[in-house]
Parts: C-alpha cells; structure tokens; sequence
C-alpha cells in the first residue's frame, strides 16, 4: 500500500510541474522558484534538458530517448566534436521537443 501512495505521490508532483499554478508557486520551502524557471522558453509545458558528452557512445542514444519523451520540451546537446551532426540526426524525429547544439571546447593549460 505504502508503494502505491509514493506512485501516486510523484505524479501529483509532475503533474503540479507541469501545470502550475501562477497565484503561488512554492515548492519545498524554496522562495526563489519562479514561473519562468519551470518552463522552456515561450512558455511551453516540460522541461529542459542537457546532455554532456552528447556525441559519445552513450551521449547519442540517451540524446534519442530524451528526445522521444513527452515531458522534455528543450533539448540541449553539448560535446566537443561532432554535436551539430548528432544534433541534425535527432531533430529529424518527429517529436515536439526543440534540440540546439553548443561546441564546447579544450583549454589546457600547461
């Protein structure tokens, strides 16, 4: 029963995320939560994410999945070579989510 209650818990807690109220938004004691901070830009529901390594073995097929999910609605993909490439394959799918790619780079400092 006990298990139940906790699934049913974390819904109300997505669900209060995805659609919440704009009279008082408070969340956890946290002040500082704001509307704008909960959505992507333009206001559409879900949520952001980013994928560090996002041209590597593991970085494009979690990239993929990202992508398939309904509650991800900005995807972003960072990497040092190749992200523009990954970030062409993936935007061909045909989900809501908007990908952008950011090259990162090396300095060494010697």
């Amino acid at each position: 029963m006990q298990a139940s209650a906790d699934v049913n818990r974390r819904i109300a807690r997505i669900t209060a995320h995805l659609n919440p109220r704009t009279n008082n938004l408070k969340m956890e004691g946290s002040s500082n939560l704001r509307l704008e901070n909960c959505r992507a830009k333009g206001g559409s529901p879900g949520f952001k994410v980013a994928i560090l390594g996002a041209a590597g073995g593991i970085g494009q097929p979690l990239a993929m999945l990202m992508k398939m999910n309904p509650l991800v609605s900005v995807l972003h993909l960072y990497d040092v070579v190749n992200t523009p490439g990954v970030t062409a394959d993936i935007s061909h799918m045909d989900t809501g989510a908007v990908v952008i790619h950011f090259l990162s780079f090396l300095i060494s400092i010697s």
